[in-house]
């Protein structure tokens, strides 16, 4: 039996932040899902621009890395722009850190923890 907040579904910590930064998000959603004995993070972001930069990409995983406390290390990932379309993250991700991406499937991007801190660490140190 799973106790407190790790029984709900949706986690709002995490788009609660997205929305409050200025990155421009203007909808967003994070739902675990289990597998098995384990927990998966889904998280979905809608932008109020036509691109993502890879500085918006860092910070969006950063507040997910961030304001995640769930027992899980694999995260599904996608951002659509203002125009509902999705956003290739997957292509930016692999430019950034290639091997990165676990799996993908369609617009969604399955990686882990430790991937989206190496994306963050990667643009951090491209900014410096």
């Amino acid at each position: 039996m799973i106790a407190g907040d790790l029984a709900d579904d949706e986690v709002e910590e995490i788009p609660a932040a997205l929305l409050a930064s200025d990155i421009g998000v203007t909808e967003a959603f994070a739902v675990k899902a289990t597998n098995g004995l384990s927990f998966d993070l889904w998280v979905g972001v809608d932008l109020d621009d036509a691109e993502l930069t890879d500085e918006e990409l860092a910070s969006i995983l950063q507040i997910v890395v961030d304001e995640n406390d769930l027992p899980t290390d694999s995260i599904k990932f996608g951002v659509n722009d203002v125009e509902g379309g999705s956003i290739d993250v997957e292509s930016m991700m692999e430019r950034l850190v290639p091997g990165v991406v676990e799996v993908s499937s369609s617009s969604i991007v399955w990686i882990t923890t430790d991937g989206a801190r190496d994306i963050i660490d990667t643009v951090n140190t491209e900014q410096s």
